[in-house]
Protein backbone atom coordinates (compact mmCIF):
# COMPACT_ATOMS: atom_id res chain seq x y z
CA UNK A 1 0.00 0.00 0.00
CA UNK A 2 1.47 3.30 -1.07
CA UNK A 3 2.65 5.52 2.14
CA UNK A 4 0.34 8.77 1.97
CA UNK A 5 2.81 12.04 1.94
CA UNK A 6 1.83 14.19 5.21
CA UNK A 7 2.83 17.77 5.79
CA UNK A 8 2.25 18.47 9.29
CA UNK A 9 1.61 22.29 9.50
CA UNK A 10 2.99 24.03 12.92
CA UNK A 11 3.99 26.77 14.04
CA UNK A 12 2.63 30.08 12.94
CA UNK A 13 3.07 34.03 13.85
CA UNK A 14 0.10 33.70 16.85
CA UNK A 15 0.04 34.33 20.52
CA UNK A 16 -0.53 30.64 20.55
CA UNK A 17 2.87 29.57 18.51
CA UNK A 18 4.67 27.65 21.17
CA UNK A 19 1.70 25.27 21.86
CA UNK A 20 1.41 24.58 18.51
CA UNK A 21 5.37 23.54 18.09
CA UNK A 22 4.32 21.33 20.97
CA UNK A 23 1.54 19.73 18.83
CA UNK A 24 3.06 19.43 15.60
CA UNK A 25 5.89 17.78 17.28
CA UNK A 26 3.44 15.35 18.54
CA UNK A 27 1.35 14.93 16.04
CA UNK A 28 4.69 14.17 13.84
CA UNK A 29 5.94 11.54 16.13
CA UNK A 30 2.74 10.03 16.25
CA UNK A 31 1.97 8.95 12.83
CA UNK A 32 2.22 5.37 12.08
CA UNK A 33 5.77 5.55 9.82
CA UNK A 34 3.66 2.10 8.36
CA UNK A 35 1.04 4.41 6.55
CA UNK A 36 2.63 8.20 6.33
CA UNK A 37 6.10 9.86 5.53
CA UNK A 38 5.43 12.42 7.65
CA UNK A 39 7.38 15.95 7.45
CA UNK A 40 7.57 18.59 9.60
CA UNK A 41 6.53 22.74 8.43
CA UNK A 42 7.31 25.50 10.31
CA UNK A 43 4.78 28.11 9.70
CA UNK A 44 7.31 31.21 10.26
CA UNK A 45 6.77 34.51 12.00
CA UNK A 46 6.79 36.31 8.84
CA UNK A 47 3.79 33.57 7.72
CA UNK A 48 6.58 31.45 5.25
CA UNK A 49 6.56 27.85 5.35
CA UNK A 50 10.02 26.44 5.89
CA UNK A 51 10.53 22.46 5.62
CA UNK A 52 12.29 20.96 8.07
CA UNK A 53 14.76 18.40 8.32
CA UNK A 54 17.63 17.45 6.11
CA UNK A 55 16.09 18.60 2.95
CA UNK A 56 15.46 22.00 4.88
CA UNK A 57 13.76 24.70 2.40
CA UNK A 58 11.43 27.61 2.24
CA UNK A 59 8.63 25.82 0.04
CA UNK A 60 6.71 27.26 -3.12
CA UNK A 61 3.13 25.72 -2.00
CA UNK A 62 1.80 27.72 -5.12
CA UNK A 63 4.12 26.41 -7.91
CA UNK A 64 6.58 23.78 -7.36
CA UNK A 65 5.49 22.08 -4.35
CA UNK A 66 2.15 22.27 -4.54
CA UNK A 67 1.78 18.91 -5.35
CA UNK A 68 4.35 17.20 -2.69
CA UNK A 69 1.95 16.31 -0.24
CA UNK A 70 -0.77 14.15 -0.34
CA UNK A 71 -2.32 16.10 2.90
CA UNK A 72 -1.41 18.74 4.95
CA UNK A 73 -2.17 17.97 9.04
CA UNK A 74 -2.86 21.45 10.47
CA UNK A 75 -1.53 21.68 13.39
CA UNK A 76 -1.65 25.16 13.77
CA UNK A 77 -3.33 27.06 16.87
CA UNK A 78 -4.79 30.50 16.88
CA UNK A 79 -4.66 33.32 14.33
CA UNK A 80 -4.31 32.21 10.82
CA UNK A 81 -4.12 28.52 11.64
CA UNK A 82 -7.80 28.03 13.27
CA UNK A 83 -9.34 30.97 12.01
CA UNK A 84 -9.79 29.67 8.11
CA UNK A 85 -7.25 31.49 7.12
CA UNK A 86 -4.74 29.04 6.44
CA UNK A 87 -7.74 26.16 5.61
CA UNK A 88 -8.78 29.22 2.49
CA UNK A 89 -5.56 29.00 1.24
CA UNK A 90 -4.82 25.41 0.85
CA UNK A 91 -8.24 25.06 -0.71
CA UNK A 92 -7.57 27.47 -3.45
CA UNK A 93 -4.07 25.62 -4.22
CA UNK A 94 -5.83 22.52 -4.09
CA UNK A 95 -4.15 20.58 -1.45
CA UNK A 96 -6.56 18.46 0.93
CA UNK A 97 -5.87 19.44 4.95
CA UNK A 98 -7.09 17.74 8.11
CA UNK A 99 -10.34 19.13 10.25
CA UNK A 100 -12.63 21.47 9.46
CA UNK A 101 -13.28 23.89 6.29
CA UNK A 102 -12.71 27.49 5.95
CA UNK A 103 -16.03 28.66 7.05
CA UNK A 104 -16.76 26.41 10.15
CA UNK A 105 -13.12 27.48 10.97
CA UNK A 106 -13.72 31.33 10.96
CA UNK A 107 -16.89 31.07 12.65
CA UNK A 108 -15.69 29.06 15.56
CA UNK A 109 -12.81 30.39 16.32
CA UNK A 110 -14.82 34.10 16.47
CA UNK A 111 -16.75 34.03 19.84
CA UNK A 112 -19.44 36.26 19.26
CA UNK A 113 -20.11 34.47 15.91
CA UNK A 114 -19.59 31.07 18.01
CA UNK A 115 -22.41 32.06 20.55
CA UNK A 116 -24.83 33.71 18.05
CA UNK A 117 -24.31 30.14 16.16
CA UNK A 118 -25.37 28.24 19.24
CA UNK A 119 -28.10 30.44 20.35
CA UNK A 120 -30.08 30.14 17.03
CA UNK A 121 -29.25 26.16 17.22
CA UNK A 122 -30.71 26.33 20.87
CA UNK A 123 -27.38 25.45 22.53
CA UNK A 124 -27.52 27.05 26.43
CA UNK A 125 -24.65 29.67 26.03
CA UNK A 126 -23.98 32.53 28.63
CA UNK A 127 -25.30 35.59 28.33
CA UNK A 128 -23.10 38.45 26.34
CA UNK A 129 -22.35 41.81 24.68
CA UNK A 130 -19.22 42.38 22.49
CA UNK A 131 -17.21 45.84 21.77
CA UNK A 132 -14.84 46.53 18.93
CA UNK A 133 -12.14 48.98 19.95
CA UNK A 134 -13.47 52.11 18.16
CA UNK A 135 -16.77 51.17 19.96
CA UNK A 136 -15.61 51.63 23.42
CA UNK A 137 -13.66 54.50 22.32
CA UNK A 138 -16.69 56.18 21.11
CA UNK A 139 -19.66 54.74 23.43
CA UNK A 140 -18.00 53.57 26.59
CA UNK A 141 -20.40 55.04 28.83
CA UNK A 142 -23.25 53.11 26.92
CA UNK A 143 -21.40 49.86 26.88
CA UNK A 144 -20.78 49.86 30.74
CA UNK A 145 -24.46 50.52 31.34
CA UNK A 146 -25.05 47.43 29.17
CA UNK A 147 -22.52 45.32 30.66
CA UNK A 148 -24.19 46.14 34.07
CA UNK A 149 -27.69 45.91 33.22
CA UNK A 150 -27.40 42.79 30.84
CA UNK A 151 -24.30 40.84 31.98
CA UNK A 152 -23.85 41.64 36.09
CA UNK A 153 -20.65 41.01 38.02
CA UNK A 154 -18.71 38.95 38.16
CA UNK A 155 -18.09 39.02 34.44
CA UNK A 156 -15.53 37.25 32.14
CA UNK A 157 -13.60 39.41 29.59
CA UNK A 158 -11.80 37.44 26.64
CA UNK A 159 -11.01 38.83 22.85
CA UNK A 160 -13.74 37.45 20.19
CA UNK A 161 -11.14 35.56 18.27
CA UNK A 162 -8.42 33.92 20.33
CA UNK A 163 -7.84 30.87 21.72
CA UNK A 164 -6.10 29.07 24.81
CA UNK A 165 -7.66 31.69 27.19
CA UNK A 166 -5.17 34.13 25.75
CA UNK A 167 -6.41 37.89 26.94
CA UNK A 168 -9.02 36.29 29.09
CA UNK A 169 -10.07 38.28 32.79
CA UNK A 170 -12.38 37.59 35.29
CA UNK A 171 -14.22 40.92 36.75
CA UNK A 172 -15.38 41.70 39.70
CA UNK A 173 -16.84 45.16 39.07
CA UNK A 174 -16.95 47.76 36.26
CA UNK A 175 -13.71 49.57 37.77
CA UNK A 176 -12.33 45.71 36.68
CA UNK A 177 -13.70 45.54 33.69
CA UNK A 178 -12.42 49.35 32.58
CA UNK A 179 -9.16 48.25 33.79
CA UNK A 180 -8.93 45.11 31.79
CA UNK A 181 -10.88 46.06 28.48
CA UNK A 182 -7.92 49.26 28.38
CA UNK A 183 -5.31 46.89 28.82
CA UNK A 184 -6.09 44.41 26.19
CA UNK A 185 -7.43 46.66 23.55
CA UNK A 186 -4.02 47.70 23.48
CA UNK A 187 -3.32 43.74 21.32
CA UNK A 188 -6.84 42.99 20.42
CA UNK A 189 -9.59 44.79 18.62
CA UNK A 190 -12.88 42.92 19.28
CA UNK A 191 -13.66 42.15 23.04
CA UNK A 192 -16.89 39.58 24.72
CA UNK A 193 -18.16 40.40 27.96
CA UNK A 194 -19.74 36.99 28.72
CA UNK A 195 -21.73 36.27 32.12
CA UNK A 196 -19.94 34.47 34.61
CA UNK A 197 -21.28 30.83 35.32
CA UNK A 198 -19.95 29.36 38.75
CA UNK A 199 -19.71 25.70 38.79
CA UNK A 200 -17.26 23.44 37.47
CA UNK A 201 -15.53 23.04 33.86
CA UNK A 202 -16.19 20.38 31.28
CA UNK A 203 -15.05 19.33 27.96
CA UNK A 204 -15.73 16.62 25.23
CA UNK A 205 -14.11 15.51 22.19
CA UNK A 206 -15.66 14.38 19.02
CA UNK A 207 -14.25 12.16 16.10
CA UNK A 208 -15.29 10.74 13.12
CA UNK A 209 -14.80 7.11 11.85
CA UNK A 210 -16.50 6.11 8.68
CA UNK A 211 -18.86 8.94 8.07
CA UNK A 212 -20.24 9.35 11.30
CA UNK A 213 -19.65 11.63 14.26
CA UNK A 214 -19.08 10.18 18.17
CA UNK A 215 -18.44 12.10 21.40
CA UNK A 216 -15.69 11.01 23.24
CA UNK A 217 -16.00 10.57 26.91
CA UNK A 218 -16.45 14.15 28.86
CA UNK A 219 -13.38 15.50 31.21
CA UNK A 220 -13.81 17.12 34.17
CA UNK A 221 -11.38 19.81 33.96
CA UNK A 222 -9.82 21.32 37.67
CA UNK A 223 -7.12 23.97 37.62
CA UNK A 224 -4.85 23.75 40.00
CA UNK A 225 -2.90 27.62 39.43
CA UNK A 226 -5.31 30.54 39.46
CA UNK A 227 -9.11 30.63 39.43
CA UNK A 228 -9.96 28.84 36.10
CA UNK A 229 -8.52 26.71 33.19
CA UNK A 230 -6.12 29.55 32.05
CA UNK A 231 -2.88 29.52 29.72
CA UNK A 232 -0.60 28.20 32.68
CA UNK A 233 -3.55 25.73 33.73
CA UNK A 234 -3.56 24.79 30.22
CA UNK A 235 0.29 24.30 29.43
CA UNK A 236 2.54 24.21 32.60
CA UNK A 237 3.26 20.59 33.90
CA UNK A 238 0.64 20.26 36.82
CA UNK A 239 -1.52 23.04 36.16
CA UNK A 240 -4.75 21.07 35.60
CA UNK A 241 -6.06 17.92 36.47
CA UNK A 242 -8.37 15.97 34.40
CA UNK A 243 -10.86 13.61 35.75
CA UNK A 244 -11.94 11.44 32.26
CA UNK A 245 -14.65 9.98 32.28
CA UNK A 246 -15.70 12.99 34.20
CA UNK A 247 -16.94 12.36 37.57
CA UNK A 248 -20.51 13.74 37.11
CA UNK A 249 -23.90 12.22 36.94
CA UNK A 250 -23.91 9.59 34.26
CA UNK A 251 -26.91 11.97 33.37
CA UNK A 252 -24.90 14.79 33.28
CA UNK A 253 -22.08 13.38 31.47
CA UNK A 254 -24.48 12.19 28.63
CA UNK A 255 -26.01 15.65 28.14
CA UNK A 256 -22.20 16.58 27.54
CA UNK A 257 -21.76 14.38 25.15
CA UNK A 258 -25.10 15.33 23.26
CA UNK A 259 -24.10 18.75 23.62
CA UNK A 260 -20.66 18.91 22.11
CA UNK A 261 -21.87 16.41 19.54
CA UNK A 262 -24.88 19.46 18.62
CA UNK A 263 -22.38 22.12 19.10
CA UNK A 264 -20.15 20.22 16.43
CA UNK A 265 -22.83 20.13 13.74
CA UNK A 266 -24.38 23.56 14.24
CA UNK A 267 -20.93 25.44 13.81
CA UNK A 268 -20.30 22.61 10.56
CA UNK A 269 -17.34 21.11 11.48
CA UNK A 270 -15.71 17.96 10.66
CA UNK A 271 -12.72 15.61 11.27
CA UNK A 272 -12.60 16.33 14.92
CA UNK A 273 -13.22 19.18 17.63
CA UNK A 274 -13.61 19.90 21.52
CA UNK A 275 -16.46 22.12 23.18
CA UNK A 276 -15.99 22.80 26.58
CA UNK A 277 -18.77 23.33 28.38
CA UNK A 278 -20.05 24.67 32.43
CA UNK A 279 -21.26 22.70 34.84
CA UNK A 280 -22.85 25.38 36.65
CA UNK A 281 -23.66 24.79 40.68
CA UNK A 282 -27.29 25.17 39.85
CA UNK A 283 -27.23 21.89 37.66
CA UNK A 284 -27.34 23.64 34.18
CA UNK A 285 -25.22 22.90 31.81
CA UNK A 286 -23.92 25.76 29.50
CA UNK A 287 -21.68 25.61 26.27
CA UNK A 288 -19.06 27.91 26.21
CA UNK A 289 -16.78 27.68 22.98
CA UNK A 290 -16.02 24.60 20.26
CA UNK A 291 -12.17 24.48 19.30
CA UNK A 292 -11.62 22.64 15.93
CA UNK A 293 -8.38 22.48 16.23
CA UNK A 294 -7.67 21.02 19.74
CA UNK A 295 -3.94 20.57 21.43
CA UNK A 296 -2.22 17.89 21.29
CA UNK A 297 0.36 18.44 23.26
CA UNK A 298 1.53 15.94 26.40
CA UNK A 299 -1.13 17.73 29.01
CA UNK A 300 -3.69 17.57 25.63
CA UNK A 301 -7.44 16.50 26.57
CA UNK A 302 -8.31 14.91 23.04
CA UNK A 303 -5.48 12.47 22.95
CA UNK A 304 -6.10 11.79 26.59
CA UNK A 305 -10.16 11.42 25.95
CA UNK A 306 -9.12 8.96 22.90
CA UNK A 307 -7.27 6.89 24.99
CA UNK A 308 -9.98 6.16 27.62
CA UNK A 309 -11.96 5.31 24.73
CA UNK A 310 -9.59 2.56 23.64
CA UNK A 311 -8.34 4.68 20.86
CA UNK A 312 -4.67 5.03 20.82
CA UNK A 313 -3.01 8.27 19.88
CA UNK A 314 -1.69 6.97 15.91
CA UNK A 315 -5.26 5.43 16.23
CA UNK A 316 -6.54 9.27 16.64
CA UNK A 317 -4.77 10.53 13.80
CA UNK A 318 -5.90 8.02 11.39
CA UNK A 319 -9.23 8.77 12.33
CA UNK A 320 -8.79 12.48 11.39
CA UNK A 321 -6.71 12.08 8.34
CA UNK A 322 -9.23 9.62 6.86
CA UNK A 323 -12.01 12.12 7.70
CA UNK A 324 -10.16 14.53 5.58
CA UNK A 325 -9.93 12.13 2.58
CA UNK A 326 -12.90 11.29 2.16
Amino acid sequence: MKKLKIGVLYGGPSAEREVSLVTGKAVFDNLDRSKYLPSLIEMTKDSRFLLLGKDKRYLDLQNKDRKKYDLIFIALHGTFGEDGCVQGMLEALGIPYTGSNTLASALAMNKVFTGQIYRVNNLPHPEFIHVKSDGWKNYRDLFLREAAKKIGYPAVVKPADQGSAVGVYIVKNEVELVSALNKTFQTFSWMMVQKFIKGQEATCGVLEKNGDIFPLPPTHIKANFGTFYDYKSKYKPGGSTHICPADFPAKVNKEIQTLALKAHKALGCSGMSRTDIFYGDDGKLWVIETNTIPGMTPTSLLPEAAGKAEIPFPEMLDLIIKASLK
